[in-house]
């Protein structure tokens, strides 16, 4: 009886022994604004093997308004149940070795566009580029844009809280809706192109003739 809970004993550890290390990206957009989307590989870390975990290798999910990534086998059992049932984790398999965790999550987060600058500077004019994701996830997020007599400052609600209650700030919904030219005027507002408030001028005159 004990010779064969020996082989057995031998059996279980040769097996755990030989389950295959994988790699993962491993990090949190808590400390490194890497990890919002990684591509580099020194987010990435070996992670240990374990008879425990075989169908899934890494996982990323959000902690507070952070995105964490790292290895499936560093979660509990009951953390890698629920993982499959809430929207704001995710279990993925490694294929060809390479890790599964670096897409951006969650999918359909809130892009913005992102700079600082003087009012005389690209920041300040209408932007042409792409918007990119905010770094904290926040399922309310809005677009800023905040002009302070001779600075500007665009990028996502979440990072910039004081533009909540601040006239010298533009707040918008939807993905890169703060491309606009806003300029800064004496009453310490934000207002926006001379071209749109012209043409609102001119609307409201041709609807006042009609009636």
């Amino acid at each position: 009886m004990y010779k064969y809970l020996a082989v057995v004993a031998l059996v279980l550890a040769y097996s755990a022994g030989n389950a295959s290390a994988f790699w993962c990206f491993t990090c949190t957009t808590f400390n490194s604004t890497n990890c919002l989307v990684p591509d580099q590989n020194i987010l990435l870390s070996e992670c240990p093997p374990s008879p425990n975990v075989s169908a899934v290798t890494c996982f990323t999910r959000v902690v507070g308004q952070d995105v964490q990534r790292g290895c499936a086998t560093t979660l509990t059992a009951e953390e890698r149940d629920n993982c499959a049932l809430v929207n704001n984790c995710q279990l993925c398999s490694n294929e060809n070795e390479t890790a599964c965790n670096g897409n951006l999550f969650p999918h359909g987060r809130l892009h913005c566009h992102q700079c600082e600058g003087t009012t005389n500077s690209t920041c300040s004019d209408e932007i042409l580029t792409e918007a990119t994701p905010c770094l904290r996830f926040v399922a309310d997020d809005q677009c800023v844009v905040q002009v302070r007599e001779n600075s500007v400052v665009r990028g996502c609600l979440s990072e910039n809280e004081q533009c909540r209650n601040n006239r010298d700030c533009h707040v918008c919904s939807g993905n890169g809706c703060n491309f606009r030219h806003f300029e800064y005027n004496a009453a310490g507002s934000v207002i926006a192109q001379v071209q749109l408030l012209v043409g609102a001028i001119l609307l409201s005159a041709f609807v006042a003739n009609k009636l």
